[in-house]
């Protein structure tokens, strides 16, 4: 026999509420009459969850819509600092802050150059950072959905040790040490992964859209969170996610994502993590940067002068097309490229896609393929918006 589970009056009202939240948060600014006509509900079934979500803070009424004959329709917006998470990315050399709402907004960003240090003075120096953002903008403690922070470094399966982190130059750090003064939940994640998550929420925001769909809410639609795509950050590093269904998928040892170590030069040049040919040491920024003693943006200023950097970017190219491919062919998906590199890269957008087309194996045109659409400060957010993801999906 098949077992069936019965739903609930109760589960029906939570499920019309959560929907209703979701698509205020993604139009940003709506009438109770819209709500109704896209997810079918009846209005008093809208006034009846908006006065609830009113009660909870977490919308809020904005004005009136311009007549369109009748009686004018007020706005309806979610109300940003209801709920607000504070996002920490640690590299060797800064700290940087930034207190975000529950539209993903960042209302406040600080860095300090602290350099990491491998002891208690510095564990408490972060803790007294995301105190100051959080005191610092008057934000009660209840509001506070937790604290994401970010390092560059391979993470164990179950997500309390850093492994290995070259750029901190630590190894089996316990990331207990990081959130112990921290009085508020945590999560601590991969940098590369963070920036993944970010921009999947960003990506998904109606400011980064063509255009407003809010047909995707419809109940007839049936794919609104089948979007799964693979991200793949170019930094001093490289790594990324997938992530499907609002969830980003780890892997049997918590190391899914790592594409910066999947060989692509048998017996190649020497990774940082001691291997050979790994997809990284072909394509991360030190490539155009640092092992040239210049930085990204000189090298790219000076890339049409300089023979040697044309030579290198051309094999640059070739190699990170053929990481690209490698990932389609095995995945199947979508491939957005993001971090400082992929800036750079967009100029050469239609070079790289028909590189792409030629090396793939079957029929494409190369359209799988895309840049980040994050700003540089957002895509530092990515730990913190999970904190937000997980309390939306609650409502």
């Amino acid at each position: 026999m098949i077992a069936t589970e019965k739903i609930t009056t109760t589960d029906v009202k939570r499920f019309n509420k959560n929907r209703i939240f979701r698509l205020i948060h993604y139009a940003n600014r709506i009438s109770r009459q819209e709500i109704a006509e896209v997810l079918q509900l009846s209005l008093p079934t809208v006034n009846q969850n908006l006065k609830i979500l009113t009660d909870e803070k977490l919308i809020t009424f904005v004005g009136s819509f311009e007549s369109t004959g009748g009686r004018k329709a007020q706005i309806i917006t979610v109300d940003g600092m209801s709920k607000c998470a504070v996002s920490i990315n640690i590299t060797a050399t800064s700290l940087k802050a930034a207190l975000v709402d529950l539209n993903g907004k960042i209302v406040d960003l600080v860095e300090e150059r602290i350099p990491f240090s491998d002891n208690e003075v510095y564990e408490k120096n972060v803790a007294a950072l995301v105190r100051r953002m959080i005191m610092g903008n008057h934000v009660e403690d209840e509001n506070v959905l937790g604290v994401g922070i970010t390092i560059p470094g391979v993470f164990n399966q179950d997500n309390d040790v850093v492994i290995s982190s070259p750029p901190l130059r630590i190894k089996n750090y316990r990331v207990e040490r990081i959130t112990k003064y921290i009085p508020y939940p945590c999560y601590v994640m991969n940098d590369a992964r963070a920036n993944a998550y970010a921009e999947y929420w960003f990506d998904r925001r109606p400011e980064n859209a063509e255009d407003i769909n809010l047909n995707i809410f419809h109940p007839s639609n049936r794919d609104l969170y089948q979007n799964g795509k693979i991200y793949v950050m170019l930094n001093t590093g490289v790594g990324g996610s997938y992530i499907d269904r609002e969830k980003i998928q780890t892997g049997t040892h918590n190391r899914y994502g790592e594409f910066g170590h999947m060989t692509i030069h048998p017996g190649g040049n020497k990774c940082f993590c001691g291997k050979k040919g790994c997809f990284e040491a072909y394509v991360s920024a030190r490539v155009l940067s640092s092992d040239l003693g210049i930085s990204l943006k000189e090298f790219f200023e000076q890339i049409e002068n300089v023979a040697q950097y044309q030579s290198i970017f051309d094999e640059y190219l070739d190699n990170l097309t053929t990481g690209i491919n490698n990932l389609y062919t095995m995945f199947d998906g979508d491939v957005v490229i993001g971090g400082p590199v992929a800036e750079y890269l967009k100029k050469y957008q239609d070079r790289i896609k028909n590189m792409l087309i030629e090396k793939y194996s079957f029929d494409t045109d190369g359209s799988y393929f895309s840049f980040a659409r994050c700003m540089p400060e957002q895509s530092d957010l990515g730990a913190a918006l999970m904190f937000l993801g997980e309390f939306i999906r609650s409502i």
